[in-house]
């Protein structure tokens, strides 16, 4: 039977107790007597690091997991815990490095395959992104956070076909996972894009529990102020008069139905130029400002 190593026994602990500090303290305290006895346990090392990142000392973190990785450099987690003390300090660059570094060591490291996506897609490579999202969903298929990822990175692409079956699949996975976490979720962030120096989130909702009920909302936001907000609503008024959905624009106290109405609930693909030019015309902004 393998021994267990004490080490990692003491960061099971902390994890378990990440919310009371003095039980990091005391795991601390044992995995630094520890690492005193021998100096050489890549272990001790980087359950240190994870402890210190629990305590919010990135720095020291960081330290840890590089003499952890001196003692053994093909340990794949020493390397991801590293990549994120360096996101933790702003230095996603040199993160991103070391998380690739994990997935080279072990292709099947789920948290190190999102992370890797992550870093692409906020340093703007978006097809790399997707590839590690993709490896990433591959390992976890009904993973609900990872769905997303990969939809909104395709939507952002330009990929509409293979977004709408990832989309459909989101919805499924939502509708059928006994995560409670999952079931908790009522709407979430499809997608976001700029109209000149007007920010839009696009926002979809799972949960549709009231008559009438906003399938999508696009709030559309100037200098981090909301200034209107451009829905997709539906109601048994409507589907009665033999439309699905009406376009709506909401701002402040005020709200009208335009004359955009579907039959059946559009796809996001074509809903979304629709929605671009109600807010083209209600904020004013000439079609010749590009949307990003």
């Amino acid at each position: 039977m393998k021994k267990k190593d004490l080490a990692i026994d003491l960061l099971d602990m902390a994890l378990a107790r990440r919310n009371e500090p003095a039980a990091l303290a005391t795991a601390l305290i044992a995995l630094d007597r520890l690492t005193q006895a021998r100096p050489d346990h890549a272990r001790a090392h980087y359950a240190s690091g994870r402890v210190l990142l629990l305590m919010g000392q990135h720095q020291l973190a960081l330290g840890a997991f590089r003499v952890a990785l001196g003692h053994d450099a093909e340990h794949a987690a020493s390397h991801y815990w590293e990549g994120v003390a360096l996101w933790l300090l702003g230095r996603p660059s040199e993160a991103l490095s070391k998380v690739l570094n994990a997935v080279f060591l072990d292709p099947t490291f789920f948290d190190a395959r999102f992370d890797a996506g992550q870093l692409f897609f906020q340093h703007g490579d978006r097809e790399a992104a997707l590839e590690q999202w993709k490896a990433a969903l591959e390992l976890r298929p009904d993973d609900f956070g990872t769905l997303r990822k990969v939809l909104q990175c395709l939507l952002a692409l330009g990929y509409y076909g293979t977004a709408d079956i990832t989309h459909q699949r989101l919805k499924q996975v939502w509708l059928t996972s006994a995560d409670p976490a999952v079931r908790a979720v009522r709407s979430y962030v499809l997608d976001q894009f700029k109209v000149g120096d007007l920010h839009v989130l696009a926002v979809e909702s799972l949960a549709v529990e009231t008559d009438p009920a906003v399938l999508f909302a696009f709030p559309v936001s100037h200098e981090g102020r909301l200034a209107f907000t451009v829905n997709l609503e539906t109601s048994a008024a409507l589907r009665v008069a033999g439309s699905a959905c009406v376009v709506t624009v909401v701002e402040g106290d005020v709200r009208f139905a335009t004359d955009v109405r579907y039959a059946e609930v559009p796809g996001y693909h074509v809903l979304k130029p629709t929605v671009l030019g109600v807010i083209r015309r209600h904020a004013g902004v000439s079609d010749e400002v590009p949307a990003e």
